[in-house]
C-alpha cells in the first residue's frame, strides 16, 4: 500500500510511520517507528544508542515503560 503524503518512514522496516506514539530518544535524535514490533527490536538491537528509559505510549494512551 503507498502512502505518498506520509512524510516520515521507519527506520527499522521503512514502511511509513502513520501511528502516532511508537517514538524513542536516542544518541543520535528523536526516532518514530511504523509500530511497537518494530520499536521493541530497535531497542533489543540498540540498546547502546538508547538515552534513556524509553516510553511508549498506545493508542489508547497506556503507557509502558521498557
Amino acid at each position: 500500500m503507498s502512502h505518498p503524503e506520509a512524510k516520515e518512514y521507519c527506520p527499522l522496516c521503512g514502511q511509513p510511520v502513520e501511528i502516532p506514539g511508537y517514538t524513542i530518544n536516542t544518541i543520535t535524535g528523536r526516532l518514530r517507528f511504523c509500530c511497537a514490533g518494530c520499536l521493541s527490536i530497535y531497542q533489543l538491537v540498540n540498546k547502546e544508542k538508547l538515552k534513556t528509559n524509553p516510553t511508549t505510549k498506545l493508542n489508547n494512551n497506556e503507557e509502558i515503560k521498557k
